[in-house]
C-alpha cells in the first residue's frame, strides 16, 4: 500500500503533459494501388523491440519512405547510411478485413517487414555485424489478410549501407523503398499480365531487330556502296540491345547490374542517335560535316550520365530532340523535293518525331498517369507504334530500294540479252564470210608454219653449235687460267695483277732428265713427262693448288691463290707426298722408263697476274718463287726440302728433319727441313 503513492506520484507528469499522438493512416478502397509513402516514422539503429505494436514511438519523426541522399537532407531519415526502422500506424475499412491484400515493396538495399509484430516478409540479407546482400524485389507481391480494422502496425526493418556508394558511383540522390497495397486478385491478374505481354513484346522486338540488323548487315557486306544499310543495321542492333536489357531488368533483382544495364542502355541509345543520323544524312543529304558534330555528340550524354544522372538525362533529351529536327528537317526537305523514298521514311520519321513531342509536353506540364488507366495505355499503345514506325519505314524504305535496283537490274540484263543476240547474229554472218577464206588461210597457216619451224631448227642447231664452241673457248681459258682471273677477263677484258700475303711454292724436278731423254724415244719421253704431269695437275686440283706452268722437266704450282687459304702450306706438303708417292710406284712399275724426282718448297708473299696479250699466261713472281726454286734445287732424291718459313707452319703436323744452314745462289745461307712424315695426330 505503500508504493501507491509512490506511482501516482510517478504518473503526474504524464498527466499533466499529455503524450504526442502519432500519425494513422487510413486505408480503404480509393486508396489501394497508391503508394504509401506518408505519415511513416523513422529512427536510426537496430533494436528487435521496434518491430512491437507496443514500442512507445511518439517521439519518433515522420519521414517520408523515398529518401533524399544528397549533400542537403531535407529529413533525419535522409542521412542515415546503415540500418533504420520505419514504423505506419494503420487501420484498414470495413470492406478490407479478412480480404486478402496484396503487399508489394521495391527498393535498391535490404529489408525486412513486420506486421503487428509478427515478421511477413524479407527481401535481400541483413547481417548481424553490419552491411547487407541488396535485393529489388521490384513490387514482388505477398499477401496479408487483417482479421480486424486495426488500429495496426507495419514497420519496416530497412538497410541502406550502399546508398552512398550508389551515389557515388550512379549519381542516384534517391534512395529508401516504395510499398504499394492492392488486392490480392487484382495484383496478381496484373502481375500475370504484365510479364507476359512484357516478355511477349520485349522478346518479339529483340528478335526482330536482331534479325534486321544481320540481314541490312549482310546487304552492307555484300553491296558495301549503300552505306545506308550499314546506319540501318546498327540502328536495329541498338534498339535490340535496349529491348534485351530492359527485358533483363524486368525479372533481376540486383541493383548494381540494374543500373548497370541502365548505363549499357544509355550507350545503346547514343548509338541509335548517331546512326539514324548517319542513315537520314547518307540518304538526303550530301553535306557530312554536320553529321560529324551529331556524331561527336551522341555518346557525351552516355559519359555525362555516369558523372551525373540529371545532367545526362537533359543532354539526351537535348541530342535526341537535334538528330529529331535533324531527320524532320531533312526528310520534309526531300518530300518537298520530290526524292524517291522520301514519303516513305517521312511517315516513320514524322509520327515519332510526334510522339517524342508529346512525351516531352506531358513531362513540362508534370502529367503522372497510372499505369492502369486508359490514358497510360493509349500512350503505351501510341509510344509502341512510335517506335516500330521509325525502324519499319526505314526498313520498308530499304527494301523498295532494294527492289528497284533489282528491278533496274533485270531491265538491264534484259537489253544485254538483245544485244547479246544481236551481237551473236552479227558473229555467225562473219563466220559464213570467213568460211570461204577458211581452207586458203590454213594452207598458208601450213606453209608458214614449215617456214617457221625450219627457221627454228636452224636457230637452233646454230645455238647448239654456238653454245659447243664457247664452251671449247671456256675450257681452253680455264685450262690456261684460274677460273675466278678467266671470269674477270671475260667481264671486263683485262684483269690487275694482285698481291697475296701467304702462299706456299712448289717446284718439282725431274733428277738425270737430259740422261733418260739419250736413252729414251722422243715419243716415249714427251708420253711419260704428259702422264706424269697430268697426275701432278690431278692432285693439285684434290688440294685446291693453282697449277702455274712447266718449265722442261720442272712442274711450279701454288697453294693460297686465287682464294686464300689457311692451310695452303700443310696442303702443298701433302700434294708433294702423294707426288712423290706416286713417282715411287711409277718408278717401281717402268724402271729406267720414267724419272727420280725431288721437290722443293717454300711459303711467302707474291705477286699474280697475265703476262702479255697474245699467249697470255698467268705467273706469280716475288722474291718467295726464287727461294721456292733454291728449296728445290738444294734437295734430293726422293725427297722434299722445305724452308724455315714453311717448317714453322707445318711443323705441328709434320715430322722434319733440320739439315743445317746451306749456301744458296744469290741467297747466302739458308736453314732447310726435309719432311720425313705426317703425325697421326697433330703434335
Amino acid at each position: 500500500m505503500r508504493t501507491l503513492p509512490i506511482i501516482f506520484l510517478l504518473a503526474l507528469p504524464l498527466l499533466a503533459y499529455p503524450q504526442k499522438k502519432h500519425p494513422t493512416t487510413y486505408i480503404n478502397p480509393d486508396s489501394l494501388s497508391k503508394p504509401v509513402k506518408d505519415n511513416w516514422l523513422f529512427h536510426e539503429g537496430d533494436s528487435t523491440a521496434f518491430a512491437s505494436p507496443y514500442y512507445f514511438d511518439s517521439a519518433w519523426p515522420v519521414t517520408h519512405t523515398e529518401l533524399n541522399i544528397s549533400n542537403k537532407p531535407k529529413r533525419p531519415s535522409d542521412s542515415f547510411n546503415s540500418i533504420g526502422w520505419f514504423r505506419l500506424h494503420f487501420s484498414v475499412d470495413t470492406n478490407m478485413v479478412m480480404h486478402p491484400m496484396a503487399f508489394k515493396i521495391s527498393h535498391p538495399g535490404a529489408s525486412e517487414i513486420f506486421l503487428d509484430g509478427k515478421k511477413i516478409a524479407s527481401f535481400g540479407l541483413i547481417a548481424p555485424n553490419g552491411g547487407s546482400k541488396n535485393c529489388n524485389p521490384k513490387s514482388t507481391p505477398f499477401i496479408v489478410v487483417l482479421q480486424d480494422r486495426g488500429p495496426h502496425l507495419l514497420a519496416v526493418r530497412y538497410a541502406n549501407y550502399d546508398a552512398r556508394r550508389i551515389r557515388k558511383i550512379y549519381h542516384r540522390n534517391t534512395a529508401g523503398f516504395t510499398l504499394i497495397i492492392e488486392d490480392a486478385e487484382m495484383s496478381f491478374r496484373k502481375l500475370h499480365l504484365r510479364a507476359v505481354v512484357i516478355t511477349f513484346v520485349l522478346t518479339l522486338m529483340f528478335g526482330v531487330f536482331v534479325a534486321l540488323s544481320i540481314l541490312h548487315l549482310l546487304l552492307y557486306l555484300y553491296y558495301k556502296t549503300a552505306k545506308s544499310n550499314l546506319f540501318f543495321s546498327i540502328f536495329c542492333f541498338s534498339l535490340a540491345l535496349i529491348f534485351l536489357l530492359v527485358l533483363l531488368n524486368q525479372y533481376n533483382t540486383n541493383p548494381y547490374i540494374i543500373l548497370n544495364n541502365y548505363l549499357i542502355i544509355s550507350f545503346a541509345v547514343s548509338s541509335a542517335c548517331l546512326s539514324l543520323s548517319g542513315f537520314i544524312n547518307e540518304l538526303f543529304s550530301k553535306k557530312k560535316q554536320r553529321f560529324k558534330i551529331i556524331a561527336a555528340l551522341s555518346y557525351l550524354p552516355s559519359v555525362m550520365v555516369i558523372v551525373n544522372t540529371f545532367g545526362g538525362i537533359v543532354l539526351f533529351t537535348v541530342v535526341i530532340a537535334i538528330v529529331t529536327i535533324e531527320s524532320v528537317t531533312l526528310t520534309i526537305k526531300a518530300i518537298y523535293n520530290r526524292v524517291k523514298g522520301a514519303r516513305t521514311i517521312g511517315f516513320g520519321v514524322l509520327f515519332f518525331s510526334f510522339f517524342f513531342i508529346t512525351i516531352i509536353i506531358l513531362i513540362i506540364y508534370n502529367k503522372d498517369f497510372d499505369d492502369s488507366s486508359a490514358t497510360a495505355q493509349i500512350l503505351e499503345l501510341f509510344g509502341f507504334a512510335a517506335i516500330m514506325s521509325l525502324p519499319g519505314s526505314m526498313s520498308v524504305f530499304l527494301a523498295w530500294s532494294f527492289a528497284g535496283i533489282n528491278k533496274n537490274l533485270s531491265s538491264q540484263l534484259q537489253k544485254v540479252k538483245v544485244l547479246s543476240d544481236y551481237a551473236l547474229e552479227q558473229e555467225q554472218e562473219k563466220k559464213r564470210l570467213l568460211e570461204g577464206r577458211q581452207e586458203e588461210l590454213e594452207r598458208e597457216v601450213m606453209i608458214r608454219t614449215h617456214q617457221v619451224i625450219t627457221q627454228k631448227l636452224e636457230l637452233e642447231k646454230q645455238h647448239l653449235e654456238l653454245k659447243a664452241e664457247k664452251k671449247k673457248a671456256d675450257d681452253l681459258l680455264l685450262n690456261i687460267l684460274p677460273s675466278e682471273v678467266a671470269e674477270e677477263l671475260k667481264n671486263d677484258g683485262e684483269s690487275a695483277a694482285k698481291f697475296y700475303d701467304y702462299v706456299s711454292v712448289l717446284f718439282t724436278d725431274f733428277i738425270d732428265f737430259t740422261i733418260a731423254g739419250e736413252r729414251m724415244m722422243p715419243q716415249e719421253l714427251v708420253d711419260e713427262l704428259h702422264h706424269c704431269f697430268k697426275t701432278f695437275d690431278e692432285i693439285s686440283t684434290r688440294y685446291n693448288i693453282e697449277k702455274i706452268k712447266t718449265i722442261g722437266d720442272a712442274y711450279m704450282a701454288v697453294a693460297g691463290l686465287p682464294v686464300p687459304d689457311k692451310e695452303h702450306a700443310v696442303n702443298i706438303v701433302r700434294a708433294a707426298f702423294e707426288i712423290m708417292d706416286f713417282m715411287a710406284e711409277r718408278k717401281a712399275k717402268m724402271g729406267s722408263g720414267t724419272f727420280d724426282i725431288r721437290i722443293g718448297i717454300h711459303s711467302g708473299c707474291v705477286v699474280a697476274g697475265i703476262v702479255g696479250v697474245k699467249k697470255f699466261a698467268y705467273d706469280i713472281w716475288g722474291d718467295t718463287v726464287n727461294t721456292a726454286a733454291r728449296m728445290e734445287q738444294h734437295s734430293e732424291k726422293g725427297k722434299i726440302n722445305v724452308s724455315s718459313v714453311t717448317y714453322e707452319l707445318i711443323k705441328g703436323q709434320f715430322a722434319c728433319t733440320y739439315r743445317g744452314k746451306i749456301i744458296a745462289k744469290n741467297k747466302g745461307p739458308l736453314k732447310m727441313y726435309f719432311v720425313d712424315r705426317e703425325y697421326t695426330t697433330p703434335q
